[in-house]
C-alpha cells in the first residue's frame, strides 16, 4: 500500500524552495574540518588512514547527479556488483562478495552494507543518497571491525547529523524515462535556550520513473521503480558525560522487476507476468558515549531492522512459451549489539599507545516462500534461516618513534547457523558451527607533514554455513559448507604536495583465499536448486590508485585507476560439478575514472567524467562475461546565494553494456544454452534543482 505522502513530496520540495528557516547569524567563514573515514575499527582523518579507502563528500555527490549508491559504484576502484535486480543489491570487491539470493540461498554477505549504524548488508537497495554527507568504502577484509559479514570490505553511507542551528535543503529533479524526484530535510536544535542539548535531522523522499524498458505485451512500463525512504536523526546531549544519538529509517521501494527479452534488445520486453524487486524496511539505532571514567570512554551501539521483500519475475520472459512465473517472499529480521572500550586520546604511556576492547552479537532470522508454477509443474519452497554471531573483539597501537607506529587487532567469533527447507514432502534441516579467528598488523610511517606510507597483513573469513534447498540432490549436492580464510596482504602510500595542490593515495595487494565458496545451480528453463560447496585456492592481486590536482583555485582533475589479475585454481565440488582454471568472477583486469571539475561556490560550475571498466566474469559457473564499457557523465549548473540548478547527463554518449549476463536454456522446446543479457540503464538526461538554508 502506498504511502498518500509519497505523491506530494515532490510538490512539497518545490513549495519549500522559496522558505527561509531561521538560521544562525552570518559569520566569517570558518576553516571546514579534514574528511573522516568513521567505518574502520579507529575513526580518523582521511588523509593519514593506512588503508586503501574511497571517500566520496557531498560535493561530488552533487556534481555527479548522484541520486542512489548505484549511481556511484563504476567509479569506486575494485568494486563491482551483479544486476538482476531493480537497484545494485549484491556488491563485491576485489571479486570477493555474493552476486544472488535466489530462492534456497541463505542471507550470507561478505561485503558489509551500512547506513549510519543501520545493517543493511544484503538489502542495498534501498541505498538512497538522501541527505548524505560522505560515501566510504573500505577495501580489503575488515576482520578486526566487522568481522564474518566484511571478508570483502565495507561501504558506509554517512548521513548528516543534527546541528544546533537550523539548516536544510530542498530539491526536485525532472529528467528523461519520467525521472520524478522530490526530497527535503531539515534539522536543528529543540530546545532554543540550550541549542547542543537536543538536536534533530529530518530528511524524506519520493522518486519515480519508469526503469529504462517498455512492455509490448502489456502496453505499460512494467519496470518501473517507486521510492521512498524518510529519515529522522536525534543527539542529545545531557550532560557533560554522555552523549546519545538516535535514527529512524523507514524504506518503501515498491519497484518492478521486469528486464530480460530472449532477444536480448535491452529496451523492450515481452512478459505477461511481469515480476517485483520490493523491499520494505523499517530500522533503528541508538549509540550512546560516556566519558564519566578516568582515561577510558564507554560506547554501545544497537541496531535493529525488519525488511519485508518480495522478488518475482517471468521466467519465460514471453506470453507464450512455458507460462513460468516465480515468486519470492522473504521475511529478514537483524538485531546488532556492540559494546566497546576505548582509551582516550593523550590518556595511555608506556608501550601502548592506544587501544580498544570490545564485544558483538548479531542475530538474523529469515523466512521465506518460493512458489513457481508452469503448465506442467509447480513449487511451493518454504525456507527458515537463523544466526548467531558473538565475537570479541581489540586493537592497540605501539609508537615506535613520534613517526612510526605498529597496530594490531584480533577478533575472535562464534558463529551459530540453523536452517531448513521444505518443498513437497522433502525436508532438509542442516546446521553449522565454527569458531573464527581474524586480525590483522599494520605498520604506519609518516613521510614529514606531506604523507604517510604503510604495509598491512590481515587475516580474514568468510564462515561457513547451510545450504537450505530441499530441491538439491541429498545424495550428491552438500548440506553444509566449509569457512573461506582470506591472507590479505597490502603496502600503500597517501599524501600530498607541499603547496597541496596534489593529493593521492595507491595501494598494492595480494590476497589469498583457501578452501575457496562456490555458489552452484543446477537446472534449465525455471527449474533451478542453489547450493554453496568449496572449491580450492584463490587469488587476486592488483594495485587501487587515485588522485586530485588542483589546476587553478576552482578548476580541478581527478583520476583512479584499479588493476586486477586473479585466478581460481580448477575444483570438483562433492556433486562432481567441476570450474575454475580462469579469473575469478567479478574481478576486471581494469578500472579507470578520469574527470575535472570547474567552479568555485558561487556562479557557474561544470563537472565531467569518463569512467571505464574491462570485461568481468558474472560467475564463476559459466564462461560468460560482461562486455568493457566507457561512459561519460557531465553535468553544467549554477549556483546563487542559497540556489543551485543543474543540468546533467548520464551515459551521455548512450553506451551499450551489460549489468548482469546468464548463459542457459530458457526457450522451449529445445532449450539451447544461450547468452541472455541485462543491460545497463542507456542515456539520461535532467535537470535539478535545490535550496540550502
Amino acid at each position: 500500500m502506498q504511502l498518500p505522502i509519497r505523491s506530494l513530496i515532490p510538490l512539497l520540495a518545490l513549495a519549500a524552495l522559496p522558505l527561509r528557516a531561521q538560521t544562525a547569524p552570518e559569520a566569517a567563514p570558518v576553516k571546514l574540518d579534514p574528511v573522516r573515514v568513521t567505518a574502520d575499527l579507529w575513526e580518523a582523518p582521511l588523509a593519514s588512514i593506512p588503508a586503501s579507502v574511497s571517500v566520496y563528500d557531498e560535493a561530488a555527490l552533487r556534481a555527479g547527479a548522484v541520486r542512489h549508491f548505484g549511481d556511484l559504484v563504476d567509479q569506486i576502484p575494485n568494486l563491482t556488483w551483479t544486476g538482476g535486480t531493480s537497484r545494485p543489491r549484491y556488491l563485491q570487491i576485489r571479486g570477493i562478495g555474493e552476486n544472488s539470493q535466489f530462492e534456497g540461498e541463505t542471507p550470507d554477505s561478505a561485503v558489509r552494507f551500512l547506513v549510519d549504524d543501520l545493517d543493511f548488508t544484503g538489502l542495498g537497495t534501498i541505498g538512497s543518497t538522501l541527505d548524505v554527507r560522505q560515501v566510504e568504502v573500505l577495501r580489503g577484509p575488515q576482520a578486526g571491525a566487522f568481522g564474518a559479514n566484511a571478508a570483502g570490505g565495507v561501504v558506509r553511507l554517512v548521513t548528516n547529523a543534527p546541528t544546533p542551528f537550523w539548516t536544510g535543503t530542498a530539491e526536485a529533479t525532472y529528467g528523461e524515462d519520467a525521472l520524478r524526484t522530490g526530497s527535503f530535510a531539515v534539522g536543528g536544535p529543540l530546545v532554543a535556550a540550550r541549542p547542543e542539548e537536543l538536536m534533530m535531522r529530518f530528511a524524506v523522499q519520493q522518486s519515480d520513473s519508469d526503469g529504462f524498458r517498455r512492455n509490448l505485451t502489456l502496453h505499460r512500463a512494467t519496470n518501473a521503480r517507486d521510492e521512498f525512504t524518510g529519515r529522522l536523526r536525534l543527539t542529545w546531549n545531557p550532560n557533560e558525560l554522555w552523549h546519545w544519538e538516535a535514527a529512524v529509517l523507514a524504506a518503501d521501494f515498491a519497484n518492478g522487476y521486469d528486464e530480460f527479452a530472449l532477444d536480448n534488445n535491452g529496451r523492450n520486453v515481452f512478459s505477461d507476468q511481469p515480476g517485483f524487486d520490493t523491499q520494505r524496511s523499517l530500522a533503528a539505532s541508538l549509540r550512546g558515549a560516556y566519558r564519566g571514567w578516568d582515561g577510558v570512554r564507554l560506547t554501545t551501539v544497537t541496531s535493529g531492522a525488519r525488511t519485508r521483500s518480495r522478488y518475482a519475475y517471468d521466467d519465460d520472459w514471453t506470453a507464450a512459451s512455458y507460462a513460468g512465473f516465480s515468486d519470492l517472499h522473504r521475511l529478514r529480521w537483524v538485531v546488532n549489539e556492540e559494546l566497546r572500550l576505548d582509551s582516550v586520546p593523550g590518556a595511555t604511556a608506556g608501550a601502548i599507545s592506544r587501544w580498544t576492547l570490545g564485544a558483538f552479537y548479531s542475530g538474523i532470522d529469515e523466512t521465506s516462500r518460493y512458489s513457481y508454477a508452469d503448465l506442467y509443474s509447480s513449487d511451493d519452497l518454504k525456507t527458515a534461516y537463523h544466526s548467531k554471531n558473538t565475537a570479541l573483539f581489540g586493537q592497540l597501537g605501539h609508537d615506535f618513534t613520534p613517526a612510526t607506529r605498529l597496530v594490531a587487532g584480533l577478533r575472535v567469533e562464534h558463529i551459530a547457523l540453523d536452517g531448513s527447507g521444505s518443498d513437497a514432502g522433502v525436508v532438509v534441516q542442516p546446521s553449522f558451527n565454527d569458531t573464527l579467528f581474524g586480525g590483522k598488523l599494520t605498520l604506519e610511517h609518516d613521510l614529514g607533514d606531506h604523507g604517510i606510507a604503510f604495509a598491512s597483513l590481515t587475516r580474514g573469513y568468510k564462515a561457513g554455513g547451510v545450504n537450505i534447498d530441499a530441491r538439491i540432490d541429498l545424495g550428491s549436492d552438500p548440506l553444509t559448507y566449509a569457512t573461506e580464510t582470506l591472507w590479505n596482504y597490502e603496502a600503500g602510500y597517501r599524501g600530498h604536495s607541499a603547496d597541496q595542490r596534489l593529493t593521492g593515495e595507491i595501494t598494492a595487494f595480494y590476497l589469498q583465499r583457501q578452501d575457496t565458496q562456490v555458489r552452484d545451480a543446477a537446472g534449465f528453463g525455471g527449474s533451478y536448486r542453489f547450493f554453496t560447496d568449496n572449491g580450492h585456492r584463490a587469488h587476486v592481486y592488483g594495485l587501487e590508485a587515485a588522485g586530485t590536482y588542483a589546476l587553478a583555485h576552482d578548476w580541478t582533475v581527478r583520476g583512479s585507476l584499479a588493476l586486477m589479475r586473479s585466478e581460481l585454481d580448477p575444483f570438483t565440488l562433492s556433486n562432481g560439478n567441476t570450474g575454475g582454471g580462469r579469473d575469478l568472477a567479478n574481478t576486471p583486469h581494469y578500472g579507470y575514472t578520469l574527470g575535472t571539475r570547474y567552479g568555485a561556490g558561487q556562479g557557474f560550475f561544470a563537472n565531467a567524467e569518463l569512467v571505464g571498466r574491462s570485461q568481468q566474469f558474472d560467475s564463476n559457473n559459466q564462461n560468460e562475461a560482461r562486455r568493457a564499457f566507457r561512459v561519460v557523465n557531465a553535468s553544467l549548473g549554477y549556483a546563487w546565494h542559497e540556489w543551485t540548478l543543474t543540468l546533467w547527463a548520464k551515459n551521455v554518449f548512450n553506451e551499450t553494456y551489460d549489468k548482469r549476463v546468464y548463459f542457459f536454456g530458457n526457450a522451449d522446446p529445445d532449450y539451447i544454452e544461450t547468452r541472455y543479457e541485462d543491460r545497463a540503464d542507456p542515456r539520461q538526461l535532467g535537470v535539478t534543482a535545490s535550496y540550502r538554508f
